[in-house]
């Protein structure tokens, strides 16, 4: 994520999706300082299945909605990541498998900084910041990679364990602190999950 772990050519634009920065929003501006993943992170309890619920849209994610992400812990100790989307204008959907490991996984405090890779390209990028979450409700995930001193690539994910966010105060002022200081809101888009067409991944 200074350089951000979840959602893509078809298969491309889903790993694009959540977890790694190609294909993200451009900006005029080198990557923001300041910003912090969470410390003292478990990826045991971030295991499992995500819905994601808001992003920053691109031209590979353009038009794909039902998107999830489940977590799988593998024999050692890295995580596979699947991710699936739907296309509910003409029907297609898509699966990408990846792995993903902690960027700094011998820091004295654990911080929710992963490197996520699919197709077996190299895992050396930390890509993946999670800048919150309480694992059993949400998870806001956030990557920007320079792209030259005045330029970079933004990614951004708000995550759920279910296709809606509860309308729980604590939770959306969590989000919502996140955003107003670090996300440009004209650029997020919603995810649809709740269409009849979606499919069960």
């Amino acid at each position: 994520m200074q350089r951000s772990f979840v959602s893509v050519a078809m298969s491309v634009a889903v790993a694009c999706l959540i977890g790694t920065a190609s294909g993200a929003i451009v900006f005029d501006r080198a990557c923001p300082t300041g910003i912090d993943a969470m410390s003292y992170f478990s990826v045991e309890s971030y295991l499992g299945k995500w819905y994601e619920i808001q992003r920053y849209e691109s031209e590979f994610e353009l038009n794909y909605d039902c998107v999830q992400v489940r977590y799988t812990l593998n024999d050692d100790e890295s995580v596979e990541v699947s991710n699936s989307a739907y296309n509910l204008f003409n029907g297609s959907s898509i699966n990408a498998l990846g792995r993903a490991v902690l960027s700094f996984p011998d820091a004295e405090i654990i911080q929710g900084k992963l490197n996520v890779s699919f197709f077996g390209a190299p895992n050396d990028l930390s890509n993946y910041w999670v800048l919150d979450t309480d694992y059993q409700t949400f998870s806001v995930v956030w990557n920007c990679q320079p792209l030259s001193e005045q330029q970079s690539e933004e990614s951004f994910w708000v995550l759920s364990r279910t296709p809606t966010l509860p309308a729980d105060t604590d939770i959306m002022y969590r989000i919502h602190s996140i955003m107003r200081r670090y996300i440009d809101r004209s650029q997020v888009r919603f995810t649809r999950q709740l269409d009849d067409r979606c499919p069960v991944f």
